[in-house]
């Protein structure tokens, strides 16, 4: 049994991660500020919850007091539309500054491991504008060219993660969908976002309206999954580097729209709107790294995965 601090345990990976942790048999704390109703079935089964700012030194590293685990999830994030809407700046600013309380606690403290949650927004920007777009590899991150300030951040934290003087680790994330997700606000994803559009079009008849024209390529990788792979990063005895933790199943931004319609069963009468942001246009991630060092396969398929969102989604509702 470790004792394990979840920063960011108020959100959708951490309070799912709290879950997780505990049913491996861990001791947990969570740490946030903010610990929303919907999600407490999970992150109350923290051993200690805590609620605070980690944008404070001193409450950083109150928080990692007599703990040997440390998962950095803690940032101030949303979807394309929420960075897209004005939100490039002050984000970077709140989550520069918590990961760099949580460096130095790290090292004050002697934490034993150290994991942190980069995205593949780190990835240049110019390889994921056409159709036929790479599958992105580890190697490619450089020469840098990040999506966003967001990517640049997230890339900064990579950086420091691999030169710290203590072991830290870092799994690449590409769009963790799932149960727990936010349902609504302007922070709102994609996942949860086409389910609640798709929802409320079975209530009412209206179209399903879809931001761009449906063309652009992603993977989803469903919460359970990517569970596993944020564990296996942390409790496997050798770490590579950092490695992507994604789907291997690609997908269109269309063929969601279509599908996630066939779970509710209605007509795929869907509207495209190419006047809002959608990011770029192709963002695959390879898994071969992964592949070759952990092995585990993901098993939940897009399919399933929606089916399980939409349902979660319709019972709160």
């Amino acid at each position: 049994m470790k004792r394990i601090v979840v920063l960011g345990g108020g959100g959708f990976l951490g309070c799912n991660l709290v879950a997780f942790l505990k049913d491996k048999g861990h001791w947990v704390r969570s740490v946030d500020i903010d610990y929303p109703e919907y999600r407490e079935k999970m992150w109350n089964q923290a051993d200690e919850v805590i609620d605070c700012d980690l944008r404070n030194p001193d409450n950083v590293d109150s928080a990692l007091k007599d703990v040997d685990w440390v998962f950095q999830l803690a940032a101030d994030m949303g979807g394309v539309g929420f960075f897209h809407g004005g939100h490039d700046y002050y984000p970077y600013l709140n989550s520069h500054q918590i990961n760099l309380n949580v460096l130095r606690a790290c090292e004050a403290n002697d934490i034993e491991r150290l994991f942190f949650s980069a995205s593949a927004c780190v990835y240049p920007t110019h390889l994921n504008m056409t159709s036929d777009s790479p599958a992105l590899t580890e190697d490619m991150i450089y020469p840098a060219n990040c999506d966003m300030s967001y990517g640049w951040e997230k890339l900064m934290m990579l950086r420091l993660c691999e030169r710290a003087p203590f072991e830290a680790r870092v799994g690449i994330f590409d769009t963790i969908y799932g149960v727990y997700q936010e349902k609504s606000g302007e922070r709102m994803k994609f996942p949860t976002s086409i389910a609640t559009k798709v929802i409320k079009a079975k209530r009412t008849g209206q179209p399903v309206e879809v931001w761009g024209d449906g063309t652009q390529q992603r993977v989803f990788l469903y919460i359970t999954d990517a569970l596993e792979k944020i564990y296996a990063i942390m409790a496997n005895d050798e770490y590579y580097g950092p490695v992507n933790v994604a789907s291997d199943t690609e997908v269109t931004i269309r063929g969601i729209a279509e599908m996630c319609c066939d779970i509710v069963g209605i007509e795929k009468n869907i509207i495209y709107d190419t006047t809002k942001p959608v990011g770029v246009l192709s963002r695959r991630t390879s898994n071969d790294k992964w592949n070759d060092k952990y092995g585990f396969e993901p098993k939940v398929s897009p399919e399933q995965g929606f089916k399980e969102l939409i349902e979660w989604l319709n019972f709160q509702s």
